[in-house]
């Protein structure tokens, strides 16, 4: 009998243990996962942090905005009617706040957009199982303050920001955009916005209620809601002063010399901050939506070309530094057209200089002068320094969507391919590589690592953004070689006449022909000018791109006046005089 008994109370408290548990799983641990599912779709937005220019200006910050939400139980009216209150107040800023004006089919667009509203709204209104609903985010005060002279009960506000551009469209490729993933998160995408999204998004708060096994809000429950947690602010390298000076060149050259487009970067050859990167036609990124995509990349970092002449000094440098040519060694095949691999090598303009010196074939922009260096430096030293140079790979620069450009494989070039790639034909760059290059013969030599974030804060934490590694490419020697050489380019090419008068200014003119389905268009061009002043003590790097002008297929004609015409600004701007 006791052992009887002893199984019975065994039997007994696994019943009871498997009852509790039951128990547990069904009511405590649902009511537990019920409020901790709510808490996670009620975010409370954090504020992003602001981007500010090298004298603390803020190029982008946050203007005050509202969260509007509905308590599905708390309604005393039914969803569909509260909607068609309130829709046309949720829809895009444009519609919102035109009441007149509007065309035949702004308005027909206006009118689909507020039915489509009504439609989400009134789902989402009906959502009798969360005790809290999102209905929009970032509505303007005016939408706020007349939504609520309507006295709906069971809506309810939240303070929200929205992105603010002080400079409205400036630098907007460099900057990027705020939009909405697919879970309604607040996203960066492209350039800054893009690249440092983790770090200027922060950490958003939740909001909730406790819930019944079936969903329905516990009245007596608790309610948490958990702060958010703004984002870290960006401090660039950027000059705010140059950019605008820089932005109001472009325009005026684009328009000017009937460009397509037009990509200005001015660096400091001294730190490899940027102080200026600007893309002209460009976008207001505060209503991005309201663009053609194809606005939103950036040029300087995203577009890749054939750089065509200013890859010259990269050559040059090249030969100089292993020793196979100096300045004044003389071209002994500059006479008229060379055929290479079955192929004519001609010069731009048809002229030839026999016996020309290095020099003088950067001055002349000589093509057949280039395939004599190219031959003296073989295949395996000219691939080695493109691969030094950096091109073919990312400079890593802080800024989303940087392309690669394209090196072909050393295995795959043959002798025409070192020809042509000495005068920057059969290879692709892209104009933030190109700024890189330069950067290296204005700074002795040495690589420095572009970027345009200088320093992070975050909260009292200030961090000081820190470069890669410097790297010696080519020696202090071939570079003061090259900048004499490319000083003579300046004051004796085909642009001498744009050149401001006083100041040694190192510079390249390139045009380059556009690759299109295996030949080169012969109407359109990639017109260019890269270089850096003052020659002896840079303070600027700088490079000047026209896709197709259609004034001028030729860089000496429209990338280096404006060239020249900012430098005579930074001058100015730097307080640099001229000399005798």
């Amino acid at each position: 009998m006791d052992r009887i008994k002893a199984v019975q109370i065994f039997i007994f408290v696994i019943a009871i243990m498997i009852v509790a548990r039951l128990f547990y799983w069904q009511f405590i641990a649902k009511v537990q996962g019920n409020f901790e599912s709510i808490i996670s779709e009620d975010n409370l937005p954090a504020a992003r942090g602001e981007i500010y220019d090298s004298q603390d200006f803020p190029l982008v910050t946050n203007q005050e905005a509202f969260l509007i939400y509905g308590k599905p139980h708390d309604l005393k009216q039914s969803p569909k009617d509260i909607a068609q209150k309130i829709a046309p107040y949720l829809i895009s800023e444009k519609y919102a706040t035109a009441s007149a004006g509007l065309s035949e089919d702004e308005q027909k667009a206006k009118d689909a957009e507020i039915k489509t509203k009504e439609e989400e709204l009134t789902n989402r209104l009906a959502t009798k199982t969360l005790f809290w609903v999102q209905l929009s985010r970032k509505i303007t005060k005016d939408a706020k303050e007349k939504i609520q002279a309507m006295n709906i009960a069971g809506l309810g506000f939240e303070a929200d920001q929205k992105r603010f551009y002080p400079e409205s469209s400036m630098a907007a490729q460099l900057l990027g955009f705020v939009g909405s993933d697919k879970f309604g998160v607040d996203t960066g995408y492209y350039g800054l916005e893009g690249y440092w999204d983790r770090r200027l998004r922060g950490k958003s708060g939740r909001l909730g209620q406790e819930t019944d096994p079936f969903g329905f809000p516990i009245l007596v429950g608790k309610y948490r809601p958990i702060e958010p947690q703004k984002g870290a602010s960006l401090y660039l390298t950027l000059d705010r002063s140059i950019q605008f000076m820089v932005e109001r060149s472009l325009k005026q050259a684009v328009e000017k010399y009937g460009a397509r487009d037009g990509t200005v970067i001015v660096a400091d050859p001294k730190t490899g901050g940027i102080l200026s990167m600007a893309t002209y036609p460009t976008y207001n990124p505060a209503v991005w939506q309201e663009f053609d995509e194809k606005f939103y990349k950036n040029p300087a970092v995203a577009d890749t070309f054939e750089p065509g002449s200013i890859f010259k000094i990269v050559v040059m440098s090249t030969a100089l530094d292993v020793s196979v040519v100096e300045p004044i060694t003389r071209c002994d095949v500059c006479s008229g057209p060379r055929q290479i691999g079955g192929y004519e090598i001609s010069t731009w303009n048809k002229k030839y200089y026999p016996n020309s010196t290095m020099t003088e074939i950067i001055q002349h922009s000589d093509n057949v002068g280039m395939t004599f260096v190219s031959e003296k430096l073989g295949i395996d030293k000219f691939y080695d320094y493109i691969k030094k140079f950096g091109f073919g790979q990312r400079t890593d620069i802080d800024l989303q969507e940087e392309s690669t450009g394209y090196v072909r494989e050393k295995k795959d070039w043959k002798v025409i391919d070192l020809a042509t790639a000495s005068f920057g034909q059969g290879i692709a760059v892209t104009p933030i590589q190109m700024v890189e290059a330069v950067l290296i013969i204005a700074n002795k030599g040495k690589l420095l690592t572009l970027h345009l974030v200088d320093k992070i804060v975050d909260g009292q934490k200030e961090e000081k953004v820190k470069a890669q590694g410097e790297r010696q490419v080519i020696s202090p020697k071939t570079a003061a070689q090259m900048t004499e050489m490319m000083v003579n380019a300046v004051e004796n090419g085909e642009a001498r006449a744009f050149a401001p008068k006083g100041y040694r200014i190192a510079g390249k003119t390139g045009t380059a022909q556009i690759p299109v389905a295996g030949h080169y268009d012969p109407n359109k061009t990639i017109a260019s000018f890269v270089g850096f002043a003052p020659a002896d003590d840079p303070r600027f790097v700088m490079m000047v791109r026209f896709s197709e002008p259609s004034s001028s297929p030729f860089g000496s004609e429209t990338a280096a006046p404006t060239f020249f015409g900012i430098a005579k600004e930074l001058f100015n701007y730097y307080g640099i005089a001229p000399k005798r």
